[in-house]
């Protein structure tokens, strides 16, 4: 249960991105997701492109289940899309997407 703290963030993300969509008096909360998203994009990008910052990000000392972290961006798709965010969405798709290709990498 120590991998708890890792997805952390990921389940705030997930809460955030909920409450954007399902409540429309959160303005600042749109920026803060719109921010996170762009930064998220950036790191996963780096990730797919450079073995460097792969190795640097490598060295979690408890790593959570891969299912974690696919529910939860399952879940962020699926609220984006239907609060008609869809190019947010399409970024937590690449998201999504670089994280499962770089961790078939890591099995292999």
């Amino acid at each position: 249960m120590q991998w708890l703290k890792h997805v952390t963030v990921d389940l705030i993300a997930t809460i955030v991105i909920a409450l954007v969509v399902f409540f429309d008096e959160t303005m600042v909360l749109e920026y803060v997701l719109y921010t996170y998203t762009v930064l998220m994009v950036l790191a996963r990008s780096f990730t797919l492109f450079s073995s460097d910052f792969r190795q640097i990000t490598r060295k979690k000392v408890s790593e959570a289940p891969d299912w974690i972290y696919h529910i939860l961006y399952a879940l962020n798709v699926i609220f984006l899309s239907f609060g008609a965010f869809y190019l947010t969405a399409a970024a937590w798709v690449f998201i999504w997407g670089v994280a499962a290709y770089i961790s078939q990498r890591k099995k292999l």
